[in-house]
């Protein structure tokens, strides 16, 4: 029973604020307006989009790195072709709709059923990558915060607060995993499925691999931001990983206008950037998330034309 409370209080508390990140960015709109965005938009510097749109294909080879790794977690050795091509389009479905253990877990199982894995294996995989992806989210959080401060980067400004709770969390969450590792005889229980805990080299090789997933999305981000704002890396970096955070904390798809409203509200803007910013937001969405997206589904669907014609 109060399990079942406290489970309809989240999901509550996460519709709130899902609403209240909508109305943020609608504000931010009507305020700015459409004709203003859609100039920004078509003002962004062809430069800065290739450039973006490379460190996408980098952020979508690191991603393919956690099924590579979860693989060699889980003892499992299958074509290298084959695995990227299963990587590439589950998470830019995953990406996208969100619900990694529904859709993730149904895109894997359609790709990997079919090279000898079990259900099991899939989830021991999916769970080893939601492990990665926060290891890697944590230490880049944690870090670029510590180059905000040496930097002295006017990034925080009086909302500094939000990052300082974040970092004290996410850090605890990460120093109770390590303490976890090193027990013996620890176990993860996980869907009624009990996983072995990652050696300590096995978490090493996570965090390394985490850190650049989340460094070159990031780093797409700031490129389209920096197309429309005089920004420094480090000022952008810390408010883009809180507003993901919070974006994927209510599971909203993709974290659709949650991403954007938190971003809107903690990144210190004057009147005239707002239209950059705004540009900057659609950009990234379309091309970090839609455009992957779009390729992935053509790629399916052409595979698929081949198939029922060799029939």
């Amino acid at each position: 029973m109060f399990k079942k409370i406290a489970q309809i209080l989240v999901e509550l508390a996460a519709g709130f604020f899902c609403l209240l990140a909508f109305y943020l960015v609608y504000k931010e709109i009507k305020d700015v307006g459409f004709a203003a965005i859609r100039k920004s938009l078509f003002q962004t510097p062809i430069l800065f989009l290739s450039v973006a749109a490379v460190f996408v294909l980098c952020d979508y080879i690191a991603l393919s790195g956690y099924d590579f790794l979860a693989l060699k977690y889980i003892r499992k050795k299958l074509p290298f072709l084959k695995v990227l091509k299963a990587a590439m389009i589950s998470f830019s479905v995953t990406n996208t709709t969100g619900h990694a253990y529904i859709a993730g877990g149904s895109i894997r199982y359609l790709f990997y059923s079919k090279l000898g894995l079990n259900e099991v294996d899939i989830l021991k995989m999916i769970a080893f990558e939601s492990l990665t992806f926060l290891i890697g989210m944590v230490a880049v959080f944690d870090i670029s915060l510590i180059f905000v401060h040496f930097l002295d980067i006017p990034v925080l400004g009086q909302k500094a607060l939000p990052f300082d709770i974040g970092a004290v969390v996410l850090t605890l969450i990460l120093l109770l995993y390590v303490l976890f590792i090193v027990w013996p005889h620890r176990k993860i229980q996980f869907k009624q499925v009990f996983i072995p805990a990652p050696s300590m080299k096995m978490t090493l090789k996570q965090l390394i691999l985490g850190g650049c997933d989340i460094l070159s999305s990031s780093a797409v981000f700031y490129l389209l931001l920096k197309a429309h704002a005089d920004v420094h890396f480090f000022h952008v970096v810390p408010i883009y990983l809180l507003a993901q955070i919070i974006g994927i904390s209510t599971q909203v798809p993709g974290g659709l206008g949650v991403f954007e409203g938190t971003f809107l509200y903690l990144f210190p803007h004057t009147m005239a950037e707002k239209s950059g910013i705004l540009a900057a937001l659609i950009s990234f969405r379309l091309l970090y998330y839609f455009v992957p997206l779009i390729i992935s589904g053509l790629f399916l669907a052409i595979e698929q034309l081949f198939v029922k014609s060799s029939d």
